[in-house]
């Protein structure tokens, strides 16, 4: 709308692909679909915020329409939009998934042949946007995340065998690849005030949780406990 020149966007999803299945047939079903966790937890979704607004532009702003899908959602967990609007929806984009063997095998050959360190979210759009692509237009992979907040299952990917459970000793390890983009310093420094920090654990009880807010705050500003 704004006028760039984007031919098509490119939906990767990891094995929670409600998205992708969408976008192939215009039918989205929840209804035996449970969430999985997986290496690239910020798309682990059923429920799309971001699809409601979308599909109001491509159906013309149709209020009433979205109104009647997503109520229909909520109450029998699926809903099927017309032909025509599958259609428009599939002008925009092309979707696929990565299962998790792939996210970390891209992850792998990425470092490989660059010297450059994907996160898992990352590592899903690369592989789906190699398999999608036909090299007759430039591909942009936007990345939103840092690896050095996976370091877990970046170690795993590039089979680094962990030493040291303590989140700092990670992160060192991973800056000692040299790698790109740089280690997240700042990271690295609230994971190191983090493991300095005294915590206690609460039972589940809000009054006791109120409690133990007042007496960090207490502690921290006033210089007392009570």
């Amino acid at each position: 709308m704004m006028g760039i020149p984007i031919r098509k966007f490119i939906c990767a999803s990891n094995q929670n692909h409600v998205l992708t299945d969408f976008i192939k047939t215009g039918h989205y079903d929840l209804r035996e679909r449970k969430l999985v966790q997986s290496f690239s937890p910020s798309i682990d979704i059923l429920k799309s915020s971001n699809l409601e607004r979308h599909l109001h532009l491509v159906a013309n702003k149709d209020g009433q329409l979205m109104t009647k899908l997503f109520s229909q959602l909520e109450n029998q967990h699926h809903f099927q939009i017309e032909k025509i609007l599958v259609e428009k929806l599939q002008q925009d984009f092309v979707a696929d998934w990565c299962s998790e063997g792939e996210c970390l095998a891209t992850i792998n050959s990425t470092y490989n042949t660059s010297g450059y360190i994907l996160d898992p979210h990352t590592a899903v759009a690369k592989s789906v946007a190699d398999r999608m692509q036909d090299k007759t237009c430039p591909v942009i992979v936007s990345s939103t995340a840092h690896y050095s907040k996976f370091a877990p299952v970046i170690m795993q990917a590039l089979k680094i065998k962990e030493i040291n459970q303590i989140s700092s000793s990670q992160l060192y390890l991973l800056g000692s690849y040299n790698a790109l983009p740089p280690p997240h310093e700042a990271l690295l420094e609230r994971t190191k005030q983090q493991e300095k920090m005294d915590y206690q654990v609460c039972v589940a009880d809000m009054n006791v949780l109120k409690r133990q807010v007042e007496k960090i705050v207490q502690k921290q500003f006033l210089g007392k406990v009570s």
